[in-house]
């Protein structure tokens, strides 16, 4: 198997990677593609469980994906937090920095803006930039993993992912 931190991996790849491959790693840089990447997999994980949430209510069910939410939630809770500071090393900033999104909302747009910007070009004093190599279908075939998305895929899981953000906001004002 290739190195996976230099592939530019798919969703589903990318996401497997940061959560296993990448559990505590709170050193080097992520790209914002890696990073969004992770986001994007994690809203649609979370909307699927509230979806989950709400059609089954207060029964069994309802208590048993509440349950498996809060697992869940517990189980990326360090690859979230080490990828969000790898994001933050590569525009130069200290994870401390994400401490800032305690401030009310200011801090949030701040962090969000943080972790939109590109990532410095260069060297900085949390690594060099990694150039990550684009999978082809060749090389899919070949190790197995999905084949790197393209631009204008990012932009559409971008706009789903913005939808989906919505919708969960949506329905658990619904539920109370």
């Amino acid at each position: 198997m290739t190195d996976l931190n230099i592939k530019n991996l798919s969703y589903v790849d990318n996401f497997k990677h940061s959560v296993l491959g990448n559990f505590v790693n709170f050193s080097g840089r992520a790209s914002r593609s890696e990073y969004w990447r992770f986001v994007a997999v994690t809203i649609v994980i979370g909307s699927v469980f509230t979806l989950l949430r709400f059609i089954f209510g207060h029964s069994f069910l309802g208590s048993l994906f509440n349950l498996l939410f809060f697992v869940y939630t517990c189980a990326i809770f360090l690859p979230s937090l080490g990828i969000v500071v790898r994001r933050l090393h590569d525009i130069n900033k200290s994870g401390w920095f994400l401490l800032i999104e305690f401030i009310p909302i200011i801090g949030f747009i701040y962090v969000f803006y943080l972790l939109a910007k590109p990532g410095d070009m260069g060297d900085n004093k949390y690594g060099s930039p990694t150039n990550y190599e684009v999978i082809t279908a060749e090389e899919a075939a070949r190790t197995g993993l999905k084949e790197t998305p393209s631009e204008s895929m990012d932009q559409k899981a971008m706009i789903v992912c913005i939808c989906l953000w919505v919708l969960n906001i949506w329905i658990s004002f619904l539920a109370l």
